[in-house]
């Protein structure tokens, strides 16, 4: 069996869509109502909730059309489950310390904003005339970052960064990426954090490879790597980053490569969906399913050492590998792994996830670990 990567990853929700059409058919009945969140006090801020704040988004169908899309969010321990309804064009990112960043365009306008799950209210915080296909906050909090293209042309315009409370203060951090023809057009942009917080990850994927540049937002130095062997990001450490080889599905080596020299290794032949973690000394650990059903799952440090085999989930729960390919995001303490049917968070709230812990196995209900 091989798991396409362009059906997990070419869109948020598009491997639900099954799902999602009971929710917005009009044939199974009323669809819940459409959440519109109140405007926050003050000024734009991350939250204070530690862990358990999720959010998912799913392409809204209706009558086999994709009309827009759904962005489901919920703090943590609460049973109240919140939809907002977006433009076919949207986005999520975070969670960030209880705040979820969701972006919508209209085909005018790309609007962003800073939804407090736990308070239940949203800030407005950015409007652009340029689309904003994705964007972040920084770890603490304090910066915007935006992936931005053209509205006529879609041609790429770079990444900026603005204070988050300051919309006057716009710099652009890394420019356009230029045409490679060994990686064809660019069909999906992310943007993603090391674990420290200091480097941003934009990943540009073509049909099959991805160039990804970083950048350390400290101090303004920056790199690329460009190798056409190399598929999508797993994760980025201070002095390296893990991708799945260039291949058209899973499973697919898991590749190791200095940011320095950008020398490349192989620390699994063949993998499945990876995440990447520490343990409980603090090593990384690349946790990932042995095969494309993901019926095993094994670790191993970055270095090829400590390799195990995962006790299995009866229950047929999968790895929840970040949401390039889950559409869905939870923030979950340190040294956790979370899991859930098909891989993902459950359009009801995560009842049926689970977290393991990554170095003494641990099993615990979604919920039950606070800190």
């Amino acid at each position: 069996m091989v798991e396409s990567r362009w059906f997990r990853r070419a869109g948020p929700g598009i491997a639900a869509i099954g799902a999602v059409v009971l929710v917005a058919s009009t044939t199974v009945g009323a669809r819940p109502a459409s959440w519109q969140p109140p405007q926050c006090d003050g000024m734009p801020r991350i939250g204070s909730a530690p862990v358990g704040t999720w959010y998912r988004i799913d392409a809204t169908i209706v009558d086999g059309v994709r009309s827009g899309q759904r962005l489901t969010v919920a703090g943590p321990g609460t049973a109240a489950v919140r939809g907002l309804d977006l433009d076919p064009e949207s986005f999520a990112s975070g969670p960030f310390a209880g705040t979820v960043l969701a972006g919508t365009d209209d085909g005018a306008t790309s609007r962003l904003s800073l939804i407090d799950v736990g308070a239940g209210c949203a800030w407005s915080i950015d409007r652009s005339d340029d689309v904003v296909r994705r964007a972040t906050l920084t770890p603490d909090g304090s910066t915007l970052i935006e992936f931005r293209v053209d509205r006529m042309s879609r041609a790429d315009r770079g990444v900026w960064r603005r204070p988050l409370v300051d919309r006057g203060a716009v710099e652009r951090i890394l420019p356009p990426i230029g045409p490679d023809e060994r990686f064809g057009p660019t069909w999906l942009t992310e943007l993603s954090w090391s674990d420290d917080g200091t480097l941003l990850a934009v990943e540009s994927c073509g049909e099959v490879a991805c160039r990804i540049r970083w950048l350390d937002v400290r101090t303004g130095v920056s790199g690329a790597v460009s190798d056409p062997t190399l598929g999508g990001l797993v994760g980025i450490t201070s002095d390296r980053l893990v991708a799945h080889g260039a291949c058209r599905g899973l499973p697919c080596p898991l590749r190791s490569v200095a940011l320095v020299h950008g020398g490349i290794s192989t620390i699994v032949p063949s993998a499945g969906k990876a995440v990447l973690t520490r343990d409980a000394r603090g090593r990384h650990v690349l946790v990932y399913e042995r095969d494309a059903d993901g019926s095993s799952v094994a670790s191993i440090g970055l270095d090829g050492s400590a390799g195990r085999v995962l006790p299995a989930d009866r229950a047929g729960r999968r790895l929840i590998a970040g949401p390039a390919w889950a559409a869905s995001a939870a923030e979950v303490p340190a040294g956790w792994i979370a899991f859930g049917p098909d891989g993902r968070l459950p359009i009801a709230g995560p009842v049926g996830a689970l977290l393991r812990h990554v170095s003494d196995d641990r099993v615990v209900p979604f919920y039950e670990v606070q800190r």
